[in-house]
């Protein structure tokens, strides 16, 4: 059966953790090349000219299985440090409680979330280098024996150095997650976002019209609760970032899926699956719709 041009995600099955968030963070795609791709389990691989793997096709084949999971896994933290401060915030600052203590966990959880949001682009933009690099192509870094890093900005750079043929598509993926991802930019490169908490709620807010960049302290803030300025809660602020994010990685996932980029990637390692293996659609089609 070819595989199908929509993926259920409900059909895929798999820890406590990635059930838990499955549909919050909406990956079809991403449990479908799960599937497509045998869960990346090195023992369900074989090497199509005989014999075990090579060193390299098992060590690519184990470190792509890594990078995959790191990006679920990463989003599904951002969501729950968005659970964290939820509760945080659903506590009233009662007597005797510190609103300075209050600060540095939602402070903690928000830099948190937003540092898996970031890890989670870095691990696909390296899940996209391993997939998409061919031995003729010149990487940007020097071993070519070893995983070459790969920042989303260096993959944009090495995939239009190297006139790659997907260059405009994955850029422009690679970018629409970037801009994403403003407060962790300006977290790290700028050193704080400045929050104000509320000192009867203990709620955390930032502005609502935050600019990564600008010059912001908490006398700027000040002055912008004085003229009334609009100001959102670092749950409101992040979880349509979060959402947001999810979807455009989803859309990378349904490119690698939909436009046969694994499948090259194996013809080109010479590697197939062992027909033991059968992906959900499989299992669904001959009637075995357990997990």
């Amino acid at each position: 059966m070819a595989k199908p041009r929509m993926i259920d995600r409900h059909l895929c099955h798999g820890k406590d953790k990635e059930e838990k968030y499955k549909d919050l963070t909406a990956l079809d795609y991403w449990w479908g090349l799960r599937e497509l791709a045998a869960d990346f389990d090195v023992a369900c691989y074989e090497n199509v000219s005989g014999g075990g793997l090579t060193p390299r096709q098992e060590r690519e084949i184990a470190y792509i299985q890594l990078l995959h999971y790191t990006v679920e896994v990463k989003l599904a933290g951002a969501f729950y440090q968005i659970e964290l401060m939820e509760r945080l915030f659903s506590q009233p600052l009662g007597e005797g409680a510190s609103l300075d203590l209050r600060v540095f966990e939602a402070k903690e959880a928000f830099d948190a979330l937003h540092g898996d949001l970031y890890q989670a682009v870095c691990a696909v933009s390296n899940e996209l280098f391993m997939l998409l690099n061919r031995d003729e192509l010149a990487p940007i870094k020097v071993d070519r024996t070893k995983p070459i890093a790969m920042s989303p900005s260096d993959l944009r750079y090495w995939l239009k150095i190297n006139r790659h043929k997907d260059y405009m598509a994955v850029s422009e993926m690679i970018e629409a997650c970037d801009d994403l991802l403003d407060i962790r930019h300006h977290a790290t490169h700028y050193g704080a976002v400045p929050v104000y908490a509320n000192p009867t709620t203990g709620v955390l807010s930032i502005q609502r019209d935050f600019r990564m960049g600008a010059m912001l302290t908490k006398y700027d803030l000040a002055r912008h609760l004085k003229k009334g300025g609009p100001m959102e809660t670092l749950v409101e602020a992040s979880r349509p970032r979060a959402s947001k994010l999810c979807a455009r990685i989803n859309e990378i996932y349904a490119f690698i899926y939909l436009t046969d980029v694994f499948e090259q990637y194996m013809g080109d390692r010479g590697l197939a699956i062992s027909s033991r293996y059968v992906p959900y659609w499989e299992r669904v089609d001959r009637g075995d719709r357990g997990g």
